[in-house]
């Protein structure tokens, strides 16, 4: 590394460091992890590696340890995220530095290495070997004509000690019977749940749902004629039509945030988002592309 920088990948316990990396996250992004961190949901997963000027954290990305079940299929991933150089230290290579840095330390740690880049710096990532794939989305047009009843939905509040922890409990225990097959989805991350409720307890808080007839949470929204499914948690497989119809009979089409267990009771087309272009390394996540799959809206750092 430059003899003017320092290299740290030890942001989690060091007090200062931590703090000056949620000041720069703050400054880049407009969010920070202090909230997650005091929750205790900063687990061992999610590991920073920064450069320091003068003890300030100028430069970042975090490897994000990713472990998916893919229909029984066991992957162990890494995921790089929250990449950012301070503006007043950019042009001088720092973030080459630390990718490169993290690519010989990782990569033969995992089956393969992804990240999502934003349209400013699609050019960027090849430079490292990278290339962009290809994700879609699992949809089904829904009728008002479904004959059975909607499902009954308990509205959960995290704020509420006992629904939170009912909730983490789920998420924390989900793989403890191996033989009980996952019929809701067909790429679940596992054995992260400080991910899952990084998310939950921000940007869904809202729209967390629980099914009491099957036992399962659904984070569900609505947007006019459209329901966005984010996640199921719960093994127990959901009835899509039954699901929409409890958030009115105006839902028109249906759309899954994650690939499910079974594919073919579903349509499926393209996934595009804006500044979310999906990048791989790795011939092991090429599958994304040709299986036509999709990383779990909740599982994205």
């Amino acid at each position: 590394m430059n003899g003017d920088y320092q290299y740290f990948a030890t942001v989690k316990d060091d007090d200062m460091l931590r703090k000056s990396f949620n000041e720069l996250t703050q400054k880049t992004f407009g969010f920070d992890f202090v909230d997650w961190y005091e929750a205790g949901h900063w687990g061992e997963m999610y590991i920073p590696h920064v450069l320091t000027e003068g003890g300030r954290v100028v430069s970042n990305v975090s490897v994000n340890l990713m472990q998916f079940d893919l229909c029984g299929v066991k992957k162990n991933y890494i995921q790089l995220g929250t990449v950012m150089t301070d503006q007043a230290c950019r042009g001088q290579g720092l973030n080459r530095m630390i990718m490169e840095q993290i690519l010989r330390e990782w990569e033969d740690r995992a089956d393969g290495v992804y990240l999502f880049a934003n349209d400013s710096v699609l050019d960027y990532y090849p430079k490292f070997g990278f290339r962009p794939v290809k994700e879609y989305e699992y949809y089904l047009p829904c009728d008002a004509a479904a004959d059975k009843a909607p499902y009954k939905m308990e509205k959960i509040d995290l704020k509420q000690k006992e629904q939170y922890e009912k909730l983490r409990k789920t998420i924390e225990s989900y793989f403890e019977d191996p033989e009980i097959q996952n019929h809701n989805d067909g790429m679940y991350m596992s054995d992260n749940p400080g991910l899952y409720l990084f998310w939950l307890a921000g940007e869904f808080c809202d729209h967390i749902y629980y099914l009491p007839e099957e036992g399962v949470y659904a984070v569900a929204s609505a947007e006019e004629e459209r329901l966005h499914v984010h996640q199921i948690f719960g093994k127990r497989q959901v009835e899509m039509k039954r699901l929409a119809k409890a958030f009115g009979e105006n839902i028109k089409e249906i759309v899954l945030g994650y690939t499910p267990a079974h594919k073919e009771k579903f349509l499926v087309r393209e996934h595009k988002e804006e500044d979310c272009t999906l990048f791989i390394r790795g011939d092991d996540l090429q599958r994304m592309e040709k299986e036509r799959m999709r990383f779990p809206a909740l599982s994205h750092a």
